[in-house]
């Protein structure tokens, strides 16, 4: 139980310094930053080093994964065109 408080600890320092360096504008700090959250999170509660070499894959498979909708949901963004509408009385 101590090893889990010792881990939240961490998490809720680095997303104390994520905060702040998200306020001051320092970009690639927050992207470090939750780097090393994850970092935290795998390594230290799912203790992935120290886990069956199939868990090892599922978290693999789940990484390829969370990839593949990051990279679909920033599509919709990239290739969203604006429409101009004139002007349209809308009211009947």
């Amino acid at each position: 139980m101590t090893r889990i408080a010792i881990y939240w600890g961490m998490l809720v320092l680095l997303l104390v310094a994520e905060l702040a360096a998200a306020r001051a504008g320092i970009g690639i700090a927050v992207s470090v930053l939750a780097i090393l959250m994850v970092l935290v999170i795998v390594l230290g509660f799912m203790q992935i080093l120290h886990a069956p070499k199939l868990a090892v894959i599922f978290a693999l498979g789940g990484l390829f994964w969370l990839t593949i909708l990051l990279a679909l949901g920033s599509l919709d963004s990239f290739t969203r065109t604006t429409v101009l509408v004139h002007d349209v009385n809308i009211t009947g």
